[in-house]
């Protein structure tokens, strides 16, 4: 069970970025048809993420608050029984502000993966040292949707949203014993399973495109990563089996 777990998060997690060059050092050494090709990359390559991140954050968002409001109701509903459910009303109430939560991390988080893209068109490349500083914004705004991208889609969410269920499952299991015990398995239960699935289900497209760029940011020759997801190597022989997965 734990080698299945340790290699099922292995092949879910957002991939890690590699030990490339530093894309900002050499900037100031490129010529300038070189500048503009990788201001092109970089608005490209955030344009064709912009529609899965923008689905992807505002969905999500829309979900945990709408799951918010509802729980406010039944927590609401609960306390105004006569006489007052308590046990009802602290389960609600305590999914309630686990939802609303989240639901304003994803407002408040940065999202350079959706306005990326407009924002470095509007900067000013009329002149050779302008287009210079334009790639530096568009290098630095690729370097954050990579980041907010990995933080959004990694480990971090799934371990607190856990801690949160275990937390507020044991406190209403051991203050209201036996009452409402649907509702005491839900608090358990609900918070990592729905946070897992906005996990796995997280844009990874800027994560991808950084480490790519990467690659070419102070290359004269343009290279584009297009090898996807693990390699598997399975082999039988009269002596055994032999698994091998390539990153």
């Amino acid at each position: 069970m734990i080698l299945t777990c340790a290699l099922a998060f292995t092949l879910l997690a957002p991939p890690r970025a590699a030990d490339a060059q530093d894309a900002f050092s050499c900037i100031e050494e490129l010529s300038d048809d070189e500048v503009r090709y990788r201001i092109r990359y970089i608005e490209d390559k955030l344009q064709d993420g912009k529609k899965q991140a923008s689905r992807w954050r505002y969905v999500w968002m829309s979900l945990w608050l709408a799951g918010g409001g509802g729980m406010t109701y039944a927590a609401v509903k609960a306390a105004q029984e006569n006489p007052p459910n308590d046990a009802d009303k602290f389960g609600w109430a305590y999914l309630a502000a686990g939802s609303y939560f989240i639901g304003l991390l994803h407002a408040a988080i940065p999202a350079p993966d959706v306005w990326g893209a407009k924002r470095i068109r509007r900067q000013d490349d009329s002149t050779e040292e302008a287009r210079r500083a334009k790639l530096r914004y568009a290098t630095e705004t690729l370097r954050k949707s990579s980041n907010v991208e990995g933080f959004m889609g990694g480990p971090f969410g799934v371990v607190a949203s856990l801690t949160y269920g275990v937390v507020g499952g044991t406190i209403k299991a051991t203050q209201w014993t036996g009452q409402s015990r649907g509702l005491t398995a839900a608090i358990f239960v609900a918070p990592p399973l729905l946070v897992g699935l906005q996990t796995a289900t997280a844009p990874r497209g800027s994560i991808e495109a950084y480490e790519a760029y990467r690659g070419i940011a102070c290359s004269s020759k343009y290279y584009e990563r297009t090898e996807e997801g693990p390699d598997f190597d399975f082999s039988v022989s009269p002596a055994g089996g032999s698994l091998k997965v390539s990153f």
